[in-house]
């Protein structure tokens, strides 16, 4: 008899503890569904606050999308060259893109002309290949917007910025250790037709350069 009891409670026990697991493992399910309906709930209801802050100062959402793809091809055409061929390039395809003339304060500060050596034969050559030195726009941009007037939207803009130096690669150096980060600070003024306009920036270090 006490083996047969003995043999009843322990199939018992192991019934127990098994429901007891099932049930603890429902639970848990339950705990994370509902974890994960009051994320999506919060999410909304953080993405409808914003949506009215949005609506309260007059931001359109096609706006933003569209002026942030041209902001983000401004910065990517300011900061992305490898040689003092492409450096010219961008500055050209900065004016001729972008309307910015040849005297703008951005230009002269942020992209002056490129130095360089000519020789008999009219063949530049140009300080930024003989250092070997690459600029590429880091992660995508930070933009936002810090003010609205009558269709004209200007915002805030934080840029990474990685520069490299062909001269260091060579000495068999990897590229992260021959990469210098720099962030800039721009604020960016886009009509409702797309023009860009009273480009200002403040570099990681250094004076603040703008244009009006």
């Amino acid at each position: 008899m006490t083996a047969v009891t003995l043999a009843v409670v322990a199939t018992v026990a192991g019934v127990t503890w098994n429901s007891q697991r099932a049930a603890l493992a429902e639970q848990e399910a339950q705990i994370n569904d509902v974890e994960g309906r009051l994320a999506g709930i919060q999410k909304k209801n953080a993405e409808q606050v914003n949506a009215d802050v949005m609506a309260a100062l007059g931001v359109s959402r096609n706006r933003l999308s569209t002026d942030g793809e041209r902001i983000t091809s401004l910065l990517s055409t300011t900061f992305t060259w490898d040689s003092g061929q492409g450096y010219e390039a961008a500055r050209e395809n900065l004016k001729s893109r972008f309307g910015l003339p040849e005297n703008e304060t951005f230009l002269k500060s942020f992209m002056p002309p490129s130095r360089f050596n000519e020789d008999a034969q009219g063949r530049r050559y140009y300080y930024i290949d003989t250092v070997g030195l690459n600029s590429a726009l880091g992660a995508d941009p930070g933009i936002e917007v810090v003010d609205v007037k009558a269709g004209v939207y200007t915002y805030a803009v934080l840029a990474d910025v990685e520069v490299t130096s062909d001269a260091a690669s060579q000495n068999k150096a990897s590229k992260a250790s021959v990469t210098a980060h720099r962030r800039a600070l721009l604020f960016v003024t886009v009509d409702a037709q797309g023009k860009v306009s009273n480009l200002s920036g403040t570099p990681a270090s250094g004076e603040t350069r703008h244009s009006k």
